[in-house]
């Protein structure tokens, strides 16, 4: 397939692909030709958009990953315990999200990769709240240890199941592992770091070493703890009224 851009200037989104162009003169034309392919640049990804393998000869770095979604079921406060919501994450269990979409930009002569998807809508006919996440595991040994900033202007050292200052009793292994996240997380070991930064503020850890999580997307009850009011925005369509989606783009 060929593409023919007349006079522009900034870039152009086809089918997925993100072209960076040079400024074209008036009246003038640049011709691209389109191809199907696996393989781009320094990145391999598969058929749902995710990218799967990196490698990188200029700093030796040859990695496989895989993405993930997944959603967190949360108390609803009905059985006398805490119920997860606007300031409370109290997960009840994890389930895999199915078939996913979404979009894997990689840019010539960057050596990162730009993910963007939409998340919702979020069903809510079960009364089940649901906290969506992403996961991006490697080989990575990261030995329980991870990296968050700090309100963006620095990044502090966590691990897991761990406190400096008290010996922590670990009742909310998910829970008590998050932290607020504003630019970016990264873990590495002695050969490799991922570092994944994000467009929005979002909740973040590291629950199993050589894996980074991202928080992001919330549909749950009124956790009592001041707002008064539950996290169920919806969409609706005539009766038919679904959770509200949400786009998301980060970096890795």
């Amino acid at each position: 397939m060929e593409l023919i851009c007349f006079n522009l200037l900034t870039w152009v989104l086809l089918l997925g692909l993100f072209l960076i162009e040079e400024i074209v003169q008036p009246l003038g034309f640049s011709t691209y030709t389109i191809s199907s392919t696996k393989k781009a640049g320094l990145h391999a990804y598969g058929s749902e958009g995710k990218l799967s393998h990196y490698v990188n000869s200029r700093s030796a770095i040859d990695a496989s990953l895989k993405q993930s979604y997944s959603f967190y079921a949360g108390f609803d406060g009905t059985t006398g315990l805490q119920a997860s919501g606007a300031y409370i994450f109290r997960p009840s269990g994890t389930y895999p999200i199915g078939s996913q979409k979404q979009i894997t930009r990689v840019y010539k002569n960057k050596e990162h990769a730009e993910v963007e998807f939409t998340v919702g809508l979020i069903p809510i006919g079960d009364g089940v709240g649901k906290e969506i996440a992403t996961k991006i595991s490697t080989t990575i040994k990261s030995n329980q240890t991870f990296y968050t900033d700090s309100n963006g202007r620095d990044f502090i050292e966590r691990i897991r199941d761990y406190r400096a200052d008290w010996d922590l009793e670990v009742n909310q292994p998910i829970a008590g592992n998050y932290y607020p996240i504003n630019l970016g997380i990264y873990l590495k070991d002695e050969k490799s770091e991922l570092s994944v930064l994000v467009d929005r503020s979002v909740g973040g850890s590291s629950i199993v070493d050589g894996e980074l999580e991202l928080m992001l997307h919330r549909l749950l009850y009124d956790d009592g703890k001041g707002v008064a009011k539950a996290i169920n925005e919806a969409v609706c369509v005539g009766n038919d009224c679904r959770g509200l989606a949400i786009s998301i783009s980060f970096y890795y």
